[in-house]
């Protein structure tokens, strides 16, 4: 695979959560790309990634709103919400975005890998067909 291919873009304004998410992905083989909500439409639009992980909050935008702003360009790339908001209603919201799955925080960074790479063979399956 070529480099482009395996990147997963991170949005999230945790360093820390950046980081270990960077390395739990690059462990796996998956390069990690992270920048700020601010900067992640204009990304996105010149881009292409295999999945997005996208925190809810953040001061501004929130992640709802690029959620529902990347499928008005982009419905296929899968989108996985790692998010300490754990209210019923805020997940319903994410998975009436386009979200393809809202994990919790904190979360076990292996379900998070799991469930990531899981959606990436999903997408590149019907890519195929």
């Amino acid at each position: 695979m070529s480099e482009a291919a395996v990147k997963i873009l991170c949005i999230e304004d945790d360093e820390d959560t950046c980081e270990l998410i960077t390395y739990v992905f690059d462990q796996a083989g998956y390069k990690v790309d992270t920048c700020s909500q601010m900067e992640c439409l204009n990304r996105l639009r010149e881009e292409k990634f295999l999945a997005i992980i996208l925190d809810n909050y953040f001061v501004g935008l929130k992640g709802i709103d690029i959620c529902c702003k990347l499928r008005s360009f982009d419905q296929t790339t899968p989108v996985v919400f790692l998010s300490g908001e754990a209210r019923q209603a805020e997940i319903d919201k994410a998975f009436a975005a386009g979200a393809n799955a809202y994990l919790l925080k904190p979360n076990h960074f292996e379900k998070l890998t799991e469930t990531v790479i899981q959606l990436i063979k999903e997408s590149q399956s019907r890519d195929q067909t």
